[in-house]
C-alpha cells in the first residue's frame, strides 16, 4: 500500500503541474505536435471513419450506460467490490465533470458546444474499462481496451474536440481516484 501512496501522490502533482502548464499556454506546443501528428497519420491511415464511429460509440451517455450495465454485472459476479467500484465510478464522473466546469478551457474547435478539460469521452471510457477488468481480467481483453483507448484518445484529438492533455488527464484522474478509493476501502476494512 505503500507503492499506491506515492503513486497517488505521483499523481496529483502530475494532474496539477498539466493543468498549469495549461492556464500558462506552456503545453500549447506539445498538443499542437500531437494534433499535427494525428492529423497526419489519421490521413495517411485512412482511419477517419474508424475514429469517427468510436467518438460516437463510446460517447459519455453510451460509456454511462455501459458503466450501469457493468456495475449491475458486479453486483451478480463479484459483489465484493461492488461499492468500492461503485464508489470508483460515481467519484471519477464527478471529479471529471466539476473540473471541466472549474477549468473552462475553451475547445480546440469553436464549432463543438462545451469546454474541453478533461476529455469526458476518454474518462468514461477508461471508468468503463475499469469496470471491465474487475468483471474479466484477462491479458486479451486488456490488449482490446489498451487499443480502445488509445482509439478514443486520438479519435478526440482528431475530431478537434480536445487537446492531448486533456485526454491524458482524464486517464490521470481516473487511475487517481481508482487508487484513492481502492486504498481508503482498504484501510477501512481494517477498522
Amino acid at each position: 500500500m505503500k507503492k499506491d501512496s506515492k503513486l497517488i501522490i505521483c499523481y496529483a502533482i502530475l494532474l496539477i503541474l498539466i493543468v498549469s502548464l495549461i492556464f500558462t499556454n506552456y503545453i500549447n506546443p506539445i498538443d499542437q505536435y500531437v494534433y499535427q501528428f494525428i492529423q497526419t497519420q489519421t490521413l495517411a491511415f485512412r482511419l477517419h471513419n474508424y475514429l469517427s464511429i468510436i467518438s460516437f460509440l463510446f460517447s459519455p451517455l453510451h460509456s454511462g450506460i455501459l458503466i450501469c450495465v457493468l456495475l449491475i454485472g458486479l453486483y451478480f459476479y463479484n459483489r465484493r467490490n461492488l461499492l468500492q467500484y461503485f464508489i470508483f465510478s460515481f467519484s471519477s464522473l464527478f471529479i471529471g465533470t466539476a473540473l471541466k466546469y472549474i477549468i473552462q478551457r475553451p475547445r480546440p474547435s469553436d464549432l463543438i458546444d462545451g469546454y474541453s478539460f478533461p476529455s469526458m469521452h476518454t474518462l468514461t471510457l477508461f471508468v468503463a474499462i475499469f469496470l471491465i477488468l474487475a468483471l474479466y481480467n484477462h491479458v486479451t481483453v486488456k490488449w482490446i481496451t489498451a487499443i480502445l483507448i488509445l482509439s478514443m484518445m486520438c479519435s478526440r484529438i482528431y475530431l478537434s474536440a480536445h487537446f492531448f492533455s486533456d485526454t491524458v488527464a482524464s486517464l490521470i484522474i481516473v487511475h487517481l481516484v481508482y487508487l484513492s478509493v481502492t486504498k481508503f476501502m482498504h484501510q477501512s476494512s481494517r477498522l
